[in-house]
């Protein structure tokens, strides 16, 4: 733990071909974070009895969807790492995965690496909320991605979360600076399932102190529908508080 303030720990036991196992992680992280050689680390153990390569494919499948969706503040250092090891002691022989029972053990590490994920944005550098970015009705998961980052990474979008300012447009502007194309008429967005902007404009439904009352909440759920095909993709991140600045501005 450099900056972290709270350990980042999880643990799951489940049957797996009829015997049962255990899986643990820990992790660190809560500065210069997204992941591509970012200051992000995770430790993941099982005693199931895992086929390395099978191991291999379990844990990229399970990091493309948490370690990969989170980010701090859009920074990158010198490494970021995730290990999964199996010691195989428990089991009744190795399992593949082909094995039937081997998607239990997927689910079990999908579990343990989004909760780790989701804590490391959480004990973001100076985080005061927890924000889920989630993009849906985009033409494809690459348009989709590359939105949700744009808005989970503006500094304007973060800065206005920890003032509690209900200014959704900071959202629309960093959906329109992302580098995809849209059509701004078909975009609505919610916080929290209340309606923020609906075909391109602000809600004319809530006032601006309803609004704002929705973004003092310490966990935040950024619904953007772009309104232009089926895929989707989300991102977990924090907002920026005066903490942060401190933090970074006197770290050595």
């Amino acid at each position: 733990m450099t900056t972290d303030t709270f350990l980042k720990e999880k643990a799951v036991t489940f049957f797996l071909d009829g015997q049962e196992v255990h899986l643990a992680g820990i992790a660190k992280g809560s500065g210069m974070i997204k992941p591509n050689m970012a200051t992000m680390l995770g430790f993941i153990l099982t005693d199931a009895e895992i086929d390395p390569r099978s191991l291999q494919k379990a844990l990229k499948n399970a990091v493309d969807l948490s370690f990969n969706r989170v980010t701090v503040d859009g920074d990158t250092s010198t490494n970021d790492m995730v290990l999964l090891l199996a010691n195989g002691k428990r089991g009744k022989g190795v399992i593949n995965e082909k094995h039937p029972d081997f998607f239990i053990f997927q689910e079990a590490l999908n579990r343990v690496c989004r909760d780790l994920a989701k804590d490391i944005a959480r004990d973001g550098e100076g985080a005061t909320k927890f924000i889920n970015v989630f993009v849906q009705k985009a033409k494809n998961e690459s348009e989709a991605r590359t939105v949700a980052f744009t808005v989970a990474e503006s500094p304007l979008v973060k800065t206005a979360f920890f003032g509690e300012d209900p200014n959704w447009g900071r959202i629309m502007a960093a959906v329109g600076r992302s580098g995809i194309l849209i059509q701004p008429e078909r975009i609505n967005i919610t916080i929290n399932g209340v309606p923020f902007v609906e075909e391109g404009m602000g809600t004319q439904k809530m006032t601006r102190n309803e609004l704002r009352s929705v973004v003092q909440s310490k966990e935040l759920e950024i619904l953007i529908d772009l309104g232009l095909g089926d895929a989707s993709f989300n991102v977990w991140t924090c907002d920026f508080s005066y903490d942060y600045v401190k933090i970074n501005s006197h770290y050595s």
